[in-house]
């Protein structure tokens, strides 16, 4: 009986892989296990526009992160993200969250008054613990 080239190839790399696939399969508990801290759903970066006398002024791309309490369901919650960024923008087209003398920078205080109440209405009542705003951008800096 004759084994061929092919055979002897094939078996050789499955009895390489193999092991390797079902230790890294038996580590991936580890990793979410390691990523378990505090509950929270990062939002995309998002361009809200600046108003000034009802005209666009400007753009501030935010990035931010909403910190869940214990009982919000943080993957329900992670697979809303397209609505709190939608629930974003609906609030950002009704009021200018920029400084009023600085159309580059963001009102972090009434952004976060007003946008607890508005993520809620996407994630029901008592689920967002607080907001971060982990980085903001403007489009054009003030001269």
């Amino acid at each position: 009986m004759r084994i061929s080239f092919k055979t002897l190839l094939i078996s050789f790399l499955v009895s390489i892989f193999l092991p390797l696939s079902m230790a890294h399969a038996s580590s991936a508990p580890k990793k979410e296990e390691a990523e378990a801290g505090p509950p929270y759903v990062r939002l995309s970066s998002v361009a809200i526009p600046v108003f000034e006398n009802q005209s666009v002024v400007n753009y501030i791309f935010l990035t931010v992160r909403l910190n869940l309490t214990a009982k919000a369901d943080v993957n329900k919650l992670r697979e809303k993200e397209p609505y709190f960024r939608n629930q974003l923008m609906q609030a950002a087209y009704k009021t200018s969250f920029a400084l009023p003398d600085k159309s580059d920078t963001l009102d972090e205080a009434r952004f976060k008054k007003v946008m607890i109440g508005e993520f809620s209405q996407v994630s029901g009542a008592g689920m967002i613990q607080s907001i971060e705003i982990l980085d903001q951008n403007p489009k054009r800096r003030r001269r």
